[in-house]
């Protein structure tokens, strides 16, 4: 693998979840609030409360407990770093702080002249890849005109193809009698 440049930093787009301790019903409100969306003129004065719930669960506090998904993201953004050689920055599509734009707006601060924006979700057909992490992409752009903002999606078919295929061949193994008793 060719060394990597200082000037990129890799931004890990998640999708994100409310941590298990977050009030259920705020949940159900905020998830309501969204469905919603911005079309009824009648229930604009509910935007603020959506964003009031939005930034309430965002900047919750978490920990391995509350939040494993988080927990698992930030791993797996810390195992990518180590096997290109150059900074990741986990972030969240939504209920999870950083967002996509914080990280992104974090890349150029740190001085990279280059950002790669890749998802964790990687079929298409997904309002989250195609629409939001994209428009993120699009906006960080506008913000950021001097630095190359890539968005590293979709992924190509062989690839989620060979991903699924050796993880199924994990399970092929042939198993000893004491398994199958399980």
């Amino acid at each position: 693998m060719n060394p990597l440049p200082h000037h990129l930093i890799v931004v890990l787009a998640a999708h994100g979840a409310p941590p298990t301790d977050y009030p259920p019903m705020r949940v159900g409100l905020l998830m309501m609030l969204e469905f919603a969306g911005n079309k009824a003129e009648r229930l604009r004065p509910l935007r603020s409360w959506r964003e009031r719930l939005t930034q309430e669960v965002i900047r919750w506090p978490r920990t391995p407990e509350n939040d494993p998904y988080k927990r698992a993201v930030d791993d797996l953004a810390q195992r990518l770093a180590a096997r290109l050689g150059c900074r990741v920055i986990a972030s969240y599509n939504e209920f999870c702080a950083p967002t996509v734009d914080e990280a992104i707006d974090q890349a150029v601060e740190e001085g990279a002249r280059r950002v790669i924006v890749i998802p964790t979700m990687l079929l298409r057909g997904n309002s989250h890849t195609e629409h939001e992490i994209y428009a993120s992409v699009i906006q960080a752009r506008q913000r950021h005109p001097d630095v190359s903002i890539e968005y590293a999606w979709p992924f190509h078919e062989d690839l989620i193809t060979s991903l699924f295929a050796e993880q199924v061949a994990q399970y092929l193994q042939p198993l000893s009698q004491p398994e199958l008793a399980k």
